[in-house]
């Protein structure tokens, strides 16, 4: 609860006005990628941990055309915390910490710390650094600086897959009932949506995901990004945005989020009414990450990281990572990699162009740690 004196102090301002790409002067929010692609993604990272760095670092070795964030830069995402957590900028006696920028660009994502503070940092600091290089730094040009991500939503495309990122976090700052410690582990409180932010996708968002995205005219591979997600084995469930969306996803996807501080990988599934996906948490790339209990029965985890992270400090946590992405035509492979360069699990997957269907999970156990768990997905035709 640290952060709630820094948030108190933008509690009766207004926030930045939502941006979107109605007007036309800032492109429409689509980028095209080649198909042969490597893309980091990390969640909850803004955080100015050693952990922080050392996630940083093994998503440069893998030496990425595209980084991504999922949101969240801490306390409250006002400007000194995004200079010192995330633009690598020194505020304080403390190291900063420098966002991995891909060799062709990077893109982020708001979550509900960035509008603590409103916005005002995420969209007037973060955005107009992110995007995608132009030419001349794709061929290795020096000095050349991305042209800026005007919107906090957007989609990367090439022949085989679309990558879209869904914004979460403008809508995400009401009080969470559900996180006071008298009542945090009430199974309830997790699902219900009324106690907590809705987490609601602004309407620009879902009317460009149908008149610009168009994710069911074609059959290529879908990618969702976002920083909360629709459900979880261990922690809240935000059911409205997996409704908004079911019209505008009615084919198989695989979706990324944050929020949550930790790895877990999910079978094939979603809230009633609500998009169903194959979700992957990836929130441990900065916070202290929080150990799993026993995930519930009726959300279909099949793995999931419960290691011990030894940090120096007598603090139960386990440990950080990210995930690597590498596309090859309509082949997808799928790292998920721990700070200290440990890989835990792969999978694979193929777009299918003509059904429009994904073959996959195909989920494999690298780490030998009887602590890294992995079930198999049961069997099912989405």
């Amino acid at each position: 609860m640290r952060w709630i004196p820094h948030v108190a102090r933008f509690w009766f301002r207004k926030k930045h006005p939502f941006r979107d790409y109605t007007s036309g002067e800032n492109g429409n929010g689509i980028h095209r990628i080649d198909d042969r692609a490597k893309i980091s993604v990390a969640g909850d990272w803004g955080t100015g941990t050693d952990e922080a760095h050392c996630v940083a670092d093994r998503m440069r070795e893998f030496h990425p055309d595209i980084t991504i964030h999922l949101g969240d830069i801490y306390y409250v995402g006002d400007q000194a915390e995004i200079d010192e957590n995330f633009l690598g900028n020194k505020c304080s006696p403390y190291e900063p910490v420098e966002w991995p920028m891909g060799a062709k660009g990077s893109f982020a994502l708001s979550g509900n710390h960035e509008m603590y503070a409103r916005g005002m940092g995420y969209f007037s600091s973060i955005l107009p650094r992110m995007g995608l290089s132009p030419q001349s730094a794709a061929a290795g040009a020096p000095g050349a600086v991305p042209p800026g991500q005007w919107a906090s939503f957007f989609c990367l495309e090439n022949n085989f897959w679309k990558i879209i990122g869904i914004d979460t976090g403008y809508n995400s700052t009401g009080f969470d009932w559900g996180k006071l410690p008298i009542l945090k582990n009430i199974k309830g409180l997790l699902r219900n949506e009324h106690f907590k932010p809705d987490c609601r996708i602004p309407e620009p968002v879902l009317a460009w995901l149908d008149a610009v995205v168009k994710s069911n005219d074609d059959g290529r591979g879908l990618i969702l990004l976002s920083h909360h997600g629709s459900h979880s084995a261990f922690s809240d469930w935000y059911k409205i945005p997996a409704r908004q969306l079911a019209a505008a996803f009615r084919r198989p996807a695989i979706w990324f989020w944050g929020h949550e501080h930790k790895l877990a990988i999910y079978d094939w599934f979603g809230p009633p009414d609500g998009i169903h996906t194959f979700g992957r948490c990836i929130g441990h790339g900065g916070m202290p990450v929080e150990k799993a209990s026993h995930p519930q029965a009726d959300c279909p985890v099949i793995g999931w990281d419960n290691r011990r992270y030894d940090n120096g400090e007598k603090i139960d946590v386990g440990y950080n990572g990210h995930a690597n992405l590498s596309f090859d035509g309509p082949s997808l492979r799928i790292e998920y990699v721990d700070l200290q360069g440990r890989l835990l699990f792969n999978e694979t997957w193929r777009a299918d162009l003509k059904s429009g269907t994904l073959e996959g999970p195909d989920l494999q156990k690298v780490c030998d740690d009887p602590h890294v768990h992995v079930r198999a997905p049961a069997p099912h035709a989405p």
